[in-house]
């Protein structure tokens, strides 16, 4: 269990990357803001707890995880469900992508219980301790404003015929803008009732800075449209 709550110079950073170059570059980066890197190398096919294992033997106070490990045969499973259960054992951890957009749903449908996500482009080793700020904030349950989900109204826009996505507008988050709402978010029970026009209740960050930031969770329930008035 991680008890840091920011980090500090010498702090350990366990990488994790498929790619030698990226991770060798990831760890120059680090090294020159004077925290102290390793990395996990090898090959775990399927045996995510293996890889799991090797993460806490090096004790980090943080971890940075590559999305996409199969490319170089490090893993069949994804960089995302590392860091999600690194985060559940109260291990401070982010997912690095070069695929934000290609992958939006499948991150976006994980998104709350991974407290940072974010493009390699994007990535500043200067910030590293805000990035785990947000981590151990979340560990903590004391989670930053950006990630604190409010009860708030969704409206579905649109449904996809062929892939039946939903096309869905937060209100209180961004009343002009619709982002997709993966199916896996909303409560099976309530999927066959949807039309375009209908309202949903669910738990979102609204206070997210970006539409990839975005978290939908416990969307349970159908509003009646005459309660809208009440609600909004």
């Amino acid at each position: 269990m991680n008890a840091l709550t920011q980090l500090a110079a010498r702090s350990r950073v366990t990488v994790i990357d498929d790619d030698a170059d990226g991770r060798d570059d990831l760890m120059d980066q680090l090294r020159d803001c004077d925290f102290e890197p390793s990395a996990v190398i090898g090959h775990f096919g399927q045996d995510i707890d293996r890889l799991l294992g090797e993460v806490t033997a090096q004790a980090p106070d943080f971890v940075i995880c590559d999305h996409k490990l199969q490319p170089q045969n490090m893993a069949s499973f994804h960089g995302l469900e590392v860091v999600r259960r690194l985060v559940e054992a109260k291990t401070a951890a982010m997912l690095l992508t070069m695929y934000q957009s290609t992958d939006r749903l499948e991150l976006r449908a994980h998104r709350h219980v991974v407290p940072i996500i974010m493009g390699r482009d994007a990535f500043d080793p200067d910030y590293l301790g805000t990035y785990a700020n947000v981590c151990f904030r979340e560990i903590a349950e004391d989670p930053v404003d950006e990630r604190r989900p409010h009860r708030t109204l969704i409206r579905v826009d649109w449904i996809d015929a062929a892939t039946q996505n939903i096309d869905a507008v937060v209100t209180h988050w961004s009343p002009d803008h619709a982002v997709t709402l993966p199916r896996s978010c909303i409560q099976p029970s309530i999927l066959p009732k949807l039309t375009p026009g209908s309202y949903l209740l669910g738990d979102v960050n609204i206070g997210a800075k970006s539409e990839d930031d975005l978290f939908f969770t416990n969307v349970n329930e159908l509003v009646d449209p005459q309660s809208i008035h009440d609600l909004a």
